[in-house]
């Protein structure tokens, strides 16, 4: 009851002056503004986080395995880790081959590509997700129909490829143009010799929003297109898995791993260093965030040294009636806690509630034709929510701590003779 009227008294009622009230109303509102930005940042920064996730994880195989030396599609297939995989009848298991290429096209445009080849039913696979992928995209960001619809007529057939629209875009090439491919090996034959290169008609061009495919990948059916660059090292073979739960990536990759001559990767270890350069980002941003909320709270300093310079004579008349060092002490600690846990409870009321209105309802700012992600999204942490209520309680606390250590030194006697 006595700090709440305290509070009130001196810091918002007229007989507190002027420059306090304002420096107080600042103080609760730099905070506010404060916590509202840092919540709002890092939602968004999750939204987008979880959005490149789902795309990885829809369309990247979730494991891959490989038999060092082994070249052979039927080698592979009868390899007794082959069999252990089609032990799981939920899991989807292709073989698939991958080499380096480049491009050319027929205005002459050249460009080093990553052709990858495999089986119609992974094909099919790949682009049924990437349908699915298309339809679960906010109606409003979509700008149009959906970018791929799903026709078993899609499927690169004989002599037919499928390219990344940067891919295309950089070589100048549309859905039934010819294409030429080079084997990379060509370039170290003696002046006078031919390449291996093979002519290839573009069945379609796709949009995955994954700047690595997009920008770098030619997809064709395994048998079908490419045979006559041949085998050689620069091709590379393996098996391909997805999986019904992606959350068993890890224990199948250690099962797997008890085969000596076979090599099993991920697709997180295949993409930790997105990762970890996006969860370095979120923290930098969020430590400078931090660091700004710190300093818009220090006014809190300010508020609480005017207070206690302006009310000298009022702390010693509380000290004169038997208010001890220490109880005043605390209700002034207590006064500067409520005003900064004002700022700290509107800012994360303000913030959270923006960050679920914009995670059920995408804000769509931008173009298809230019940005992969369309819309800003957000995807709310309620265990950020309560770090921030903890730590900024924590902080609050100990800040109006220090300025009110003051308030024990003062002496009744000497506070009361000057007038």
């Amino acid at each position: 009851m006595l700090v709440g009227h305290l509070f009130r008294h001196f810091i918002f009622s007229k007989r507190a002056g002027a420059l306090i009230r304002r420096i107080a109303f600042l103080s609760i509102g730099g905070i506010t503004v404060s916590v509202t930005a840092f919540l709002v940042v890092l939602f968004v920064m999750n939204g987008m986080n979880a959005s490149i996730r789902k795309r990885i994880l829809g369309l990247e195989p979730h494991l891959y395995v490989t038999v060092p030396g082994m070249q052979n599609a039927l080698g592979l297939e009868a390899h007794p880790v082959f069999s252990r995989i089609k032990e799981d009848t939920t899991t989807q298991a292709y073989v698939y081959e991958t080499q380096d290429v480049i491009l050319r096209s027929q205005d002459g445009q050249f460009r080093g590509a990553f052709a990858r080849g495999v089986t119609r039913p992974s094909l099919e696979h790949f682009i049924s997700q990437l349908a699915k992928l298309d339809s679960d995209k906010p109606q409003s960001s979509r700008g149009g129909p959906p970018s791929f619809t799903w026709d078993p007529q899609d499927v690169p057939d004989e002599g037919e490829v499928v390219l990344g629209v940067d891919l295309a875009q950089s070589l100048g090439v549309f859905e039934g143009d010819f294409i030429t491919v080079v084997s990379p090996s060509g370039l170290l034959l003696p002046p006078g010799e031919t390449p291996k290169f093979e002519r290839v008609r573009i069945k379609r061009v796709v949009t995955t929003s994954l700047t690595d495919v997009d920008s770098q990948y030619l997809f064709y059916q395994r048998g079908k297109a490419l045979k006559a660059l041949g085998g050689g090292d620069l091709k590379k073979m393996g098996i391909e898995m997805w999986l019904a739960d992606e959350g068993r990536v890890d224990s199948v990759k250690n099962d797997l791993m008890k085969f000596t001559d076979v090599q099993v990767e991920t697709w997180k270890d295949r993409n930790s260093a997105l990762f970890y350069a996006l969860k370095l980002e979120k923290l930098t941003i969020g430590v400078f965030l931090g660091l700004a909320g710190m300093i818009a709270a220090s006014s809190i300093l300010t508020v609480l040294a005017l207070l206690l310079s302006q009310k000298r004579r009022d702390i010693a008349i509380l000290r004169t009636i038997g208010l001890s060092g220490k109880e005043t002490v605390k209700i002034f600690t207590q006064m500067g806690f409520f005003l900064s846990g004002a700022g700290v409870v509107m800012g994360t009321i303000l913030g959270t509630g923006l960050s679920l209105y914009v995670q059920k309802n995408p804000i769509s700012m931008w173009s298809s034709q230019v940005f992969y992600d369309t819309s800003i999204p957000a995807l709310v942490d309620w265990w950020l929510v309560v770090g921030v209520i903890v730590v900024s309680s924590a902080i609050a606390y100990f800040g109006s701590y220090i300025p009110a250590r003051t308030a024990s030194d003062v002496q009744p006697s000497e506070a009361l003779r000057v007038k």
